[in-house]
């Protein structure tokens, strides 16, 4: 605690506290027109500045040394709520309107009233309205009075447009059920991510049925399937229809046509001629035996390059990928001759799979080239006709001097078993068409440490 015996001070201070705690600023206008140093008599034993010097405002400011305020305290406020208040009064000056009210020079007479304000009779209007006005929900009822259900009304739930915090895919269809001048134009169609195909096609059909009501539709989804399309409405008729059991999510294509299934026969049959040709001289007829054999060991054969030349186009499989601890992750494994891509299934909210997830991480998206690809194996043949195959692939690793470098890393599946020589088979083919040095530098390790092993086990 101090004490201070200088009016001067004193009177300064006090001052000083009014003008910096006061937010409306009323006490800096009162206060700042006098000068206080005047009206108070100063000794010469007195220690303050000259009496008849103006006080400045930085004279004033640095009088205090106790006085350490923060950059916005003390200042004024902006006049934020005073203008909200002007306008709130101006809008509500528009609305209202102000009528001085007089005293009329005369009073109307009764025919001058029934003029300006006629009495209407309620009864007649009623009466003469009665036929006339009708609700559009009554017009509605009264063209379709048997109007039947929607069967696919069931899938309207799951239009993504509904939805809030849920993935969801966008994709545009080309109904080629609908007359030609409205088939070049897609629809446009929004579900969640975690339905099927066959759900799709009921949404298709259900927004079909609402929006072209003209249009007549079968009361099955199995009557129709999901064919990919080019952007300008081609169908692709070269790859078959999306299995109806399959998530769409699965499924990255942005251009897609729903085809009535007894229309696609019109489409995809071809007719080859057939010509046989008499020989003048009987022919001899092989060994039936011989020729199974030589048919069969053909149709391999055909059957394998088939293999090699359908390897290069892309394909998803579903599969279990698993980690160090053997916990098994449902993927999609999407191989094309370009890229190889893993991509985390949706798992429902309490799935062991997800929870496992939650302990040990989840598994994000992977994307690789297929320069970095260098094997594929199968490792082991289960009873419960799975099997578990080998993926390996060159990851690129930074050190801390920013140079690049990297080493071969495995990743484990597990699947059916035919899924699994599917897969180990067209990832084999690509690799064989593309000559990739990490490949070769691969084959090189694995030969070296063959040789290793070989040389360790030799008798000396």
């Amino acid at each position: 605690m101090a004490l201070y015996d200088n009016k001067h001070y004193l009177l300064s201070h006090i001052r000083n506290s009014f003008i910096a705690s006061d937010d409306s600023g009323m006490c800096e206008v009162v206060m700042t027109c006098d000068n206080v140093a005047r009206q108070i008599p100063v000794g010469k034993y007195d220690c303050y500045p000259n009496v008849l010097e103006e006080e400045e405002e930085d004279a004033i400011l640095a009088q205090s040394f106790d006085l350490n305020s923060d950059l916005q305290f003390g200042l004024r406020r902006p006049k934020a709520r005073m203008e909200r208040a002007v306008s709130t009064e101006k809008k509500k000056a528009i609305k209202s309107r102000n009528i001085k009210w007089t005293n009329p020079s005369r009073l109307l007479s009764n025919d001058e009233l029934n003029v300006f304000f006629p009495h209407k009779d309620l009864e007649l209007a009623r009466k003469e309205n009665a036929g006339k006005r009708v609700s559009l929900l009554t017009e509605l009822l009264a063209k379709y009075p048997n109007q039947p259900d929607n069967p696919f009304k069931d899938y309207a739930k799951l239009d993504g447009n509904a939805q809030v915090g849920v993935p969801i895919k966008k994709y545009r269809i080309y109904v080629t059920m609908l007359p030609e001048e409205i088939q070049k134009f897609p629809m446009e169609v929004t579900i969640v991510a975690s339905a099927k195909v066959s759900d799709l096609i009921g949404l298709i059909c259900w927004k079909c049925s609402t929006e072209f009501t003209d249009v007549s539709l079968k009361d099955s989804v199995s009557n129709y399937s999901l064919y990919i399309a080019e952007d300008d409405g081609d169908v692709d008729w070269d790859f078959p229809c999306l299995d109806s059991r399959e998530i769409i999510n699965k499924f990255g294509f942005s251009y897609l046509a729903i085809v009535d299934r007894d229309s696609v026969s019109h489409y995809q049959d071809e007719s080859y001629p057939l010509v046989i040709e008499t020989t003048p001289q009987p022919h001899e007829p092989p060994s039936s035996i011989r020729d199974r054999v030589q048919r069969s060991w053909d149709m391999r054969i055909l059957r394998g390059q088939m293999d090699a030349l359908e390897a290069p186009l892309f394909q998803s499989f579903s599969v279990h990928l698993l980690n160090r601890i053997r916990v098994r992750t449902e993927v999609y494994l999407e191989i094309s001759g370009e890229r190889l891509e893993i991509t985390p299934a949706m798992q429902p909210y309490f799935s062991s799979s997800r929870m496992l997830g939650n302990i040990w991480g989840r598994q994000l998206a992977e994307t690789y080239p297929m320069e970095d690809v260098v094997a594929c194996d199968l490792t082991e043949h289960k009873s419960n006709h799975r099997s578990t195959f080998k993926l390996v692939h060159w990851k690129i690793k930074r050190d801390r001097t920013e140079e690049e470098g990297g080493k071969f890393k495995n990743k484990d599946f597990e699947c059916d078993t035919s899924i699994a020589i599917e897969i180990v088979n067209k990832v084999n083919h690509i690799l064989e068409c593309r000559h990739s040095a990490r490949r070769q530098e691969y084959i090189t390790l694995r030969e070296r440490k063959s040789h290793r092993r070989k040389n360790f086990l030799s008798p000396r």
